[in-house]
């Protein structure tokens, strides 16, 4: 006879992310040409921001062309 495993607590689900969300009169006038990025990353799949949203708000991107973020 095979002895069964004790039964472990499963810990509770994680707290949903909140995803910082920029100011729409500022990405409105948001070029996202004027930054590049510089980490390589994606967006998770559920982070609801567009990718001009994650450029403007990322601080590891660069700013190019002298354009002001």
């Amino acid at each position: 006879m095979k002895a069964r495993k004790p039964k472990t607590e499963q810990s509770p689900p994680p707290a949903p992310i909140e995803w910082t969300r920029a100011d729409p009169a500022d990405l409105a006038k948001f070029d996202p040409a004027s930054k590049v990025c510089t980490m390589n990353c994606g967006p998770h799949r559920l982070d609801p921001r567009t990718r001009a949203e994650r450029l403007l708000l990322c601080d590891d991107c660069i700013v190019i062309g002298g354009a002001h973020a």
